[in-house]
């Protein structure tokens, strides 16, 4: 039985009145990124309370230099030393053959005495809960979790900590909070750093034109190359995020409930992340201070970043890796234009426009002092972009400015010869702010003009600074890489003159055991030290790379002899090793097995034979009206089966649920299943009609749903107590490139999975092979227009210099191109920007082949473009033909090609 009995969720005048008054019991730990062992000692020494750093492979920034697991296992005891957390990256969707490998990683991470691994594969996930159980699990922004409902589900699924998107606002995290504080994951929130355009983990414009895809770690930064509009004058870089900078705004962090701050920049060198951290640890110990509360991170380490006290860490930021900042929405949905058209790199400090030009030569009046060794760029006083809303006839029409941004084509160097005018004395090292300096140019610079801007991009000074800050720690060369265990020991009295000792041995919350040992004791003369000498030497199994958390209890009141201490430190040492390879031998035995699960028969005869199906995902009204115009003229030889209807505002016929009524009763005459689709992003804003729409389809009968995010599974599991009850699928977006994601995606409830636009066929057919034996059917997309690109940024914002409003932008579409000439539209759906390419995704000849794998479900996605009949009609006839459309209609993707 049904219920339409649903708790309220965040609504959009919640999302826009916090309570107010509210102050933090705690102050939030700082988590900073570490690409590098020189990263990782800039954040320690800078004031990190945590770390975040990716293993050479399997994490979602391949391109940063990273850590071999002797690597991480050499770094550890330095982190305990500072009282420091390290977090391990495992952050990327894994392909089936990745599986096995994957595995013996998590059984040698166990043994590290890692804080957590972030993860955003649910197959991942299921293998640590259920292999791995002693690894905490934080849940990736790439997870693209945005509302309460989806941080729930991922607390069903054994998250400890979610990784918001960055596209929430502070009056959201507060109210998610207020459902979390007492029983709910940890929240954890970027507060500094690079900005993607689209949602982390909803970026498919890689993968699906270069096979680098941003959901394995190989992101190609479309969003970073400049683009001309074709509909209309303009052009730049439309998807170029400004950086993220809430260094001003971290209180709305502590009133927000916020567990973690988290600094982006894997790939960034140590001067970025020494400057960043400092910058937002002297921030949270000033609010610290103010509010009364006690910083994390322990007394006896501050003096390792005091330095950094008398530095000006904004100006230091500014000379490390830093775009135009942003604080975002966290102040607020459209609070400020996100987009620089102008530059997708980092900007440095202006320091002057050229005044005089001699050959080799530039003089200008510096606002900042310069020594030897600064780095500088010189750029021409035009601006690389045009819009008319915004810059009206004046601005540069030139778009070849853009593409040498791009290209780095614009004059940079590394100052080394300089005079200070005032004083001709040659060569100089330093100037000061006021000067006017002659600056030596390369040989090779292109020529310039009176009035080109000047920027300082690096300061030698602050390199100079940084490298000293991380220099080899001498206690890093004392220390030894240690696993960790748990060692609680129960004493009881044996007999007058020896005592019993039960060692239990654990490793998390897995035991490995126990050992049972007699220890021959005396009577105390003075005081007793059979727990100090226990805890003296069975702490540390140095020789063996092993420490011990210990827990002692019972009957301690004896005096021991050195020498039987000694006599039971061999004999744990000896059970540690023995145990510690059984476990490992265990863990990567039974989870090997799990993989190995039954098949589903997708590769049986029968299969191949078996009639094959289609399903038809729209989202307007009049679509289905003119699939019901083709399906009468009956040349169609597969039969649509099942029709997806995805509402969305934008496209509404009629105010309320009457486009849900048509659906439904156009399903009913035409004998098609009637599935409603949740829109993937669901924000405070969207709820309201999401409400009606969900109501009314369950009140004319529908059972039948598709789920794109985890948080529309919990919109649903509010009308429904029992999922069970209702028909569930997955859209393509729930991601599963491996057998192991299939089973969670099928223990979420799910009957049906969309296989994702993004994946190979070699990988498909592995998959299909490892196809969990009940439960969940899979479906295979044959034509999309694949939405490269869902944001909330929007590019019309940036043209006009703010939101224009909707009365003035009317959600207009632009037809944009690149520098190859590859053309793409960018939608607006309401305030939600869709990408997607001039040529739609499109497979259809591939049909036959995969029907031939067993497939037998086939889904033609008509969404976001607005198709005509004819159009319509087309794609149909190539699909139940089997046949390719033209290439100026399609591209495959990564289907005939290896996804990396």
């Amino acid at each position: 039985m049904l219920s339409l009995d649903h708790p309220g969720s965040l609504s959009e005048s919640d999302a826009s009145s916090p309570k107010a008054g509210f102050r933090p019991a705690t102050l939030p730990e700082l988590l900073a990124p570490a690409g590098g062992r020189e990263q990782f000692l800039a954040a320690l020494n800078a004031g990190a309370d945590a770390i975040y750093l990716g293993l050479k492979s399997f994490n979602a920034r391949s391109r940063a230099a990273n850590f071999t697991i002797e690597e991480l296992a050499n770094l550890m005891p330095l982190a305990r030393a500072y009282g420091v957390k390290v977090l391990v990256t495992l952050n990327i969707l894994l392909k089936e053959a990745e599986l096995p490998t994957v595995v013996e990683l998590l059984s040698e991470l166990e043994w590290l005495g890692i804080h957590a691994v972030i993860v955003q594969d649910l197959g991942l996930a299921r293998l640590i809960r259920g292999q791995f159980p002693s690894l905490r699990m934080h849940a990736s922004t790439q997870l693209a979790i945005h509302n309460l409902e989806g941080v729930k589900e991922a607390q069903r699924l054994g998250f400890k900590r979610v990784v918001l998107a960055r596209e929430l606002t502070a009056q959201e995290w507060r109210l998610i909070h207020q459902y979390t504080a007492t029983e709910g994951p940890e929240l954890e929130v970027f507060c500094h750093g690079s900005l993607c355009y689209s949602y982390s983990g909803l970026c498919f414009f890689s993968g699906a034109e270069d096979a680098r895809s941003g959901n394995r770690g190989e992101c190609a930064y479309t969003c970073r190359v400049p683009y001309r509009i074709k509909s209309e004058p303009g052009h730049g870089f439309l998807f170029s995020m400004k950086d993220l900078d809430t260094s001003r705004d971290v209180e709305a962090f502590l009133k927000a409930g916020v567990s973690t701050l988290k600094i982006e920049g894997r790939k960034k060198d140590a001067q970025y992340v020494g400057t960043v951290v400092a910058l937002y640890r002297r921030e949270l110990d000033r609010l610290a201070t103010m509010l009364k509360l006690e910083p994390h991170r322990p007394e006896q380490k501050r003096q390792d970043f005091s330095g950094f006290a008398q530095r000006d860490l904004r100006l230091d930021l500014r000379y490390s890796f830093q775009r135009q900042s942003t604080s975002f929405f966290v102040n607020g949905r459209y609070h400020e234009n996100v987009i620089d058209l102008n530059s997708p790199g980092h900007e440095g400090v202006f320091i002057g426009e050229v005044n005089a030009i001699r050959p080799g030569y530039i003089r200008l009046k510096t606002k900042e002092p310069l020594e030897r060794f600064d780095g500088l760029r010189i750029e021409p006083k035009a601006k690389a972009f045009h819009a008319l809303p915004q810059h009206g006839q004046h601005a540069s029409s030139d778009h070849r400015l853009a593409s040498r941004k791009y290209h780095n084509e614009t004059l940079q160097f590394s100052l080394r010869r300089f005079r200070v005018m005032s004083d001709r004395k040659t060569p100089q090292v330093k100037a000061n702010a006021g000067d006017v300096v002659e600056i030596e140019i390369p040989a090779n610079a292109d020529s310039m003009a009176i009035g080109d801007r000047v920027y300082k991009v690096r300061s030698n000074e602050l390199k100079q600074y940084i490298e000293q800050l991380t220099k080899q720690n001498p206690e890093a060369i004392r220390m030894r890489a240690l696993q960790l265990v748990n060692l609680q020991i129960e004493v009881r009295r044996s007999d007058p003159e020896s005592v019993e000792l039960l060692c239990n041995l654990s490793l998390g919350q897995t035991s490995l055991g126990s050992v049972q040992r007699i220890l021959s004791v005396e009577q105390p003369q003075s005081q007793a030290n059979l727990e100090v000498e226990l805890l003296r030497q069975l702490s540390m199994f140095g020789d063996i790379g092993i420490e011990a958390h210990l827990s002692i209890r019972g009957d301690l009141n004896w005096h021991v002899r050195a020498k039987a201490i000694k006599e039971l430190k061999r004999t744990l040492k000896s059970e540690l090793l023995q145990r510690r390879e059984q476990h490992r031998q265990q863990a990567q035995t039974q989870a090997l097995a799990s993989l190995s699960q039954p098949c589903s028969g997708y590769y049986e005869p029968h299969l191949k034979t078996s009639s094959a199906s289609l399903c038809i995902k729209t989202d307007r009204v009049h679509s289905i009206e003119s699939l019901i115009q083709i399906s009468r003229k009956g040349h169609l030889k597969t039969p649509v089966t099942e029709l997806i209807f995805e509402p969305k505002r934008a496209f509404q016929s009629e105010p309320g649920a009457a486009d849900i009524d048509r659906f439904w009763h156009e399903c009913q005459k035409q004998g098609w299943t009637a599935r409603l689709a949740l829109p993937t992003v669901l924000r405070a804003w969207d709820m309201r009609l999401l409400r009606l729409w969900i109501d009314r389809f369950l009140t004319l009968g529908g059972t039948h749903f598709e789920i794109g995010n985890l948080g529309g599974l919990g919109v649903l599991r509010q009308y429904c107590k029992n999922l069970n009850d209702l028909n569930l699928s997955a859209d393509f977006t729930m991601y599963a490139l491996n057998s192991q994601a299939v089973a969670a995606i099928r223990d979420l409830g799910m009957r049906k999975l969309a296989l994702s636009v993004e994946d190979d066929r070699s990988n498909i057919k592995a998959k299909l092979d490892q196809w969990p034996q009940t439960g969940i059917s899979a479906q295979i997309i044959l034509y999309k227009d694949t939405p490269l690109f869902i944001a909330e940024a929007c590019s019309l914002t940036a043209l006009h210099g703010g939101c224009p409003t909707a009365e003035v932008c009317g959600y207009r579409s632009l037809e944009i191109e690149n520098e190859a000439g590859d053309e793409y539209i960018v939608a607006h759906e309401s305030c939600k920007s869709i990408v997607y390419g001039k040529r739609a995704f499109a497979i259809t000849e591939a049909r036959q082949s995969l029907q031939e794998m067993g497939i037998r479900d086939f889904r033609i996605d008509f969404l976001t473009r607005d198709y005509a009949v004819q159009d319509m009609e087309a794609v149909l006839q190539a699909v139940d033909s089997s046949y390719p459309l033209a290439d100026s209609q399609r591209h495959p993707a990564n289907f005939y090609r290896h996804l990396k």
